[in-house]
C-alpha cells in the first residue's frame, strides 16, 4: 500500500458513518416537546382501550435499534492499515444489520395500535427495516470480499457501502405518528420517541 493511499482510507469510515447518519435521520426530524414521564402498565395491552404511549414507545422504540448504532461511527486510528480498515468497516455493517433485524423483531412483537392509523405506521417502518437488512447485507457482502491486499478492490467495496448509505429510506415512525393527533400526543410522552428525537437533534448535518 502507498503513502498516498493510506490517509484515504482512514478518513472513510467516519466519512461513511457520518453520511450514513444524515441519512438515517433526515426523516425523523419531528421535535416532541415535552418531558418523559412513567406510565401505568396498559391494560389491554394492545388494540382499542390499550396505552397508546406505551404502544408509541414500542414503536420508536424498535426503529432505535437501528438508528443508534447507524449513528454512532466506528473508532479509527489515523495509522490504521489496509485490512483494519477493512474489518472495521465489516464490524460496523454487522453492528448496524443487527439492529435493523432486532427492530424488525421488535415490530413484529407490537401488537396492534390503540388508535386507527398506527398499524399502517407499524407497516410503513418495517418495510423499511426489510429494504435496510438487503441493503446492508448487500455492502457487507462487497466489503468482506474485497481483496485486502488490493487497495483499489477495497476502496470500490467502501464506495459501493457509500452510495447505499446514500440512497437508503429511513423508516420516520416521529412523521407518522404525528399525522394522527392521538397518537402525536402519546410520542410526546414516550421515552423512546422522545430519545429518537433528541438523536436526530444532535446527528450532523
Amino acid at each position: 500500500m502507498t503513502r498516498t493511499t493510506r490517509p484515504a482510507l482512514t478518513v472513510v469510515v467516519p466519512t461513511v458513518a457520518a453520511a450514513l447518519a444524515v441519512a438515517v435521520l433526515a426523516g425523523c426530524t419531528t421535535t416532541l416537546p415535552g418531558s418523559a414521564a412513567a406510565d401505568p402498565a396498559p391494560t389491554p395491552t394492545e388494540g382499542p382501550g390499550s396505552d397508546p404511549v406505551a404502544w408509541a414507545d414500542r414503536l420508536c422504540g424498535a426503529v432505535m435499534s437501528f438508528a443508534v448504532p447507524a449513528t454512532t461511527p466506528p473508532a479509527l486510528a489515523p495509522s490504521a492499515d489496509l485490512p483494519t480498515v477493512q474489518r472495521t468497516v465489516s464490524d460496523y455493517l454487522g453492528t448496524v444489520l443487527h439492529g435493523v433485524q432486532q427492530g424488525r423483531d421488535q415490530l413484529t412483537a407490537i401488537g396492534r395500535s390503540p388508535v386507527q392509523g398506527g398499524n399502517e405506521a407499524v407497516g410503513r417502518a418495517q418495510s423499511a427495516l426489510e429494504f435496510l437488512e438487503q441493503d446492508f447485507t448487500g455492502a457487507k457482502t462487497t466489503v468482506d470480499a474485497a481483496d485486502p491486499g488490493n487497495p483499489e478492490s477495497v476502496m470500490a467495496a467502501l464506495t459501493q457501502a457509500q452510495s447505499t448509505f446514500d440512497a437508503i429510506t429511513p423508516p420516520n415512525p416521529l412523521a407518522d405518528l404525528s399525522a394522527t393527533p392521538r397518537l402525536q400526543r402519546a410520542a410526546e410522552r414516550a421515552t423512546q420517541c422522545q430519545q429518537l428525537s433528541a438523536l436526530s437533534a444532535t446527528a450532523p448535518r
